[in-house]
């Protein structure tokens, strides 16, 4: 059984290399349950890719590549459940992986009652939190200042997904998924809309309706700075759990590149945001995603991630990924990662914020990030 330490190097690893498929053995992987689907292919936020589980449990989202140039990292045969993974580089063992096998409820034949497929509408992420981008487009993609990293319309281009979702059909796929045991939180996301409340009012109503049919179902929400912090007392009346207001690029200069449109927002702005947001969500409930990978030293990154730690802000770290075709983002060194989560963790210890404490959504399903193995790496 793999110790937490080696868990967590094992999974920052993974995060940031991927895992190569060797065409020798697609047929085999197929029967397997691994759905050959390379890179990624759009989604909101930095990631994508497929889960795994560790051999202790721990669980992690790896994308998958066709070709020997972007990692080293090799699956190999299915042995006993677990799928061997060798690195090719040092010729030697690294991990086994169990497979997250996907839900019945991503068949074809498994429709909303308007005759949507359920796959369109929710998506299952990691073990059990059900997944959805309410509203599919974002004003900074429609004027050109998208996040470089974001592939929220391509989405709805390929026609995965549906420009917006209701209550109804997110209630009705919520039975399925908890039929299956694969919904026990929620996560909710979408792109910013133009309107004053950038979204909030959409959420307003769909959270209520979830609530109702489901009063017990722990709900994650993501919004960007308000101007009125009245709309995130609404968020939670409404019945929102946690909240992740996301600043992603740290460097303000790496900010006007990669996140154009969001980037005149200030860090003055986000704090207000995030303080009042503690207020009203209470202690280990706020999260923001920032992301590695742009050029920081991890030197650089701690300092400015401290300065959101120092609020009460659980920083959910993650390596960025290429859209393949659509933009190459640069890749994250394991190394410099594992350095930035363990002193991001003892951070978090040092102003008691706990990421094993959360409610609902990115930080408690834990998939793409390994901050919370980090957390339990240095408190053991």
């Amino acid at each position: 059984m793999l110790d937490s330490h080696t868990a967590f190097v094992k999974k920052t690893e993974i995060l940031c290399k991927g895992l190569y498929l060797d065409e020798n053995l697609i047929e085999h992987y197929k029967n397997q349950g691994i759905e050959i689907s390379y890179g990624r292919k759009g989604g909101a936020g930095p990631l994508g890719g497929r889960y795994f589980l560790l051999e202790n449990g721990t669980i992690v989202n790896a994308v998958l590549w066709n070709t020997p140039q972007k990692t080293n990292l090799v699956i190999k045969e299915n042995t006993k459940g677990y799928f061997g993974i060798f690195d090719m580089e040092n010729r030697i063992e690294h991990s086994k992986l169990r497979l997250v096998k996907n839900p019945r409820y991503y068949s074809p034949e498994y429709k909303t009652s308007d005759g949507i497929e359920m796959k369109k509408i929710a998506l299952v992420h990691g073990i059990d939190c059900l997944s959805s981008t309410i509203y599919q487009k974002c004003v900074y993609q429609g004027c050109n200042e998208g996040c470089k990293f974001c592939g929220i319309e391509l989405s709805l281009e390929s026609g995965a997904t549906i420009e917006e979702k209701n209550a109804k059909q997110m209630c009705e796929v919520i039975a399925a998924a908890k039929e299956e045991g694969r919904c026990n939180h929620m996560t909710l996301t979408s792109g910013t809309d133009k309107t004053k409340d950038k979204g909030a009012k959409r959420y307003i109503e769909l959270l209520k309706g979830i609530k109702q049919s489901y009063p017990k179902l722990p709900l994650h929400v993501q919004i960007e700075p308000l101007d009125d912090l009245t709309y995130i007392d609404e968020l939670k009346d409404a019945g929102a759990d946690t909240i992740g207001i996301h600043l992603e690029v740290l460097d303000q200069n790496i900010r006007n590149t990669v996140t154009p449109g969001k980037s005149r927002i200030t860090f003055e702005t986000y704090k207000k945001n995030w303080s009042h947001a503690l207020e009203i969500f209470g202690n280990n409930q706020v999260s923001s995603y920032l992301l590695t990978g742009f050029g920081e030293s991890p030197d650089e990154f701690i300092l400015g991630a401290e300065k959101v730690i120092s609020i009460g802000v659980i920083p959910y770290i993650t390596p960025v990924r290429s859209i393949p075709g659509v933009k190459d983002l640069p890749v994250s060194d394991p190394n410099s990662l594992i350095e930035i989560y363990r002193r991001a963790a003892f951070t978090m210890k040092e102003y008691g914020i706990n990421p094993l404490k959360s409610k609902a959504g990115c930080v408690r399903c834990g998939g793409c990030s390994a901050i919370k193995e980090a957390f339990i790496d240095i408190t053991n």
